[in-house]
């Protein structure tokens, strides 16, 4: 039963103030607690906002949670936040029928001379030169070589990512549920000299891509909008991850109207 609730509201947006205070008494008279961050573990936090909000929830929980994510759009795109609610009654009462959605994350681990660490993230890994340069990297499919990439950037993005920054770098659109991660090139350099991929490539569930320091170059990394490295790195290794999160959706929602909707 998901009877300990969180909210997560974007308070920079009034409309999902006021929306997250109708929402609060509907709980409330329908026999739910509602629980303040930090106190006790929910069983199910509603986020009210845009898709930064899912994105910041996750990041301040180090996207390792076991509550169940409901999504309110009050923002404008809101690809991940399901639900418009114009009745806060009926959206509580219809809880208990939505149906969940598994979201697999996108993992990485950076080496340095330093140490070794883990990242995650729910839409995509953007990796780039951190000295306004061309990016170069070797890079490598299932320890197989596949080129020495030169660009902008990487990315790599899970299938819920495949709708955000991938799809402006002319990525393509992932089902949910497909168990692989994008790997996309950002302004690859295609020349007579040095020819790289131009196009993404769709890296199965168990299969890692491995990139390698060429020259000891300073990169960037940012995970889900958030840079969470800047320096000389060995390698890093990126592959789509068996951890995830759990959002409830209503079993209504067609994610090719959706794409319909936001995209075309």
């Amino acid at each position: 039963m998901l009877k300990n609730v969180q909210m997560y509201v974007n308070n920079a947006k009034r409309n999902a103030l006021d929306l997250s205070m109708k929402v609060r008494q509907e709980l409330i008279s329908s026999g739910y607690k509602i629980i303040e961050d930090g106190v006790q573990i929910p069983d199910l936090v509603i986020g009210f906002g845009g898709d930064g909000t899912l994105l910041k929830w996750l990041s301040s929980r180090d996207y390792d949670t076991t509550a169940k994510y409901i999504g309110v759009n009050c923002g404008t795109l809101g690809f991940m936040q399901d639900f418009k609610v114009t009745d806060a009654k009926e959206f509580v009462s219809n809880i208990p029928n939505y149906v969940e959605q598994k979201l697999n994350f996108v993992y990485l681990e950076l080496v340095t001379e330093e140490k070794i660490s883990k990242h995650y993230a729910l839409n995509e890994f953007d990796i780039l030169s951190s000295e306004d340069k061309t990016f170069k990297t070797n890079v490598k499919v299932a320890d197989e070589f596949l080129e020495n990439f030169a660009g902008t950037g990487l990315i790599f993005c899970s299938p819920t990512g495949s709708t955000a920054h991938n799809i402006s770098s002319i990525g393509s659109v992932m089902f949910p549920g497909v168990e692989a991660m994008q790997m996309t090139p950002s302004e690859a350099i295609v020349n007579r000299r040095l020819r790289c991929l131009p196009k993404s490539i769709c890296v199965p569930k168990g299969i890692s891509v491995t990139l390698t320091s060429i020259n000891n170059d300073k990169i960037k990394i940012i995970a889900d909008g958030k840079k969470i490295y800047d320096g000389e790195y060995i390698k890093i290794r990126i592959r789509y991850s068996n951890s995830y999160m759990i959002k409830l959706t209503d079993r209504k929602h067609s994610f090719v109207q959706t794409v319909k909707e936001k995209l075309i």
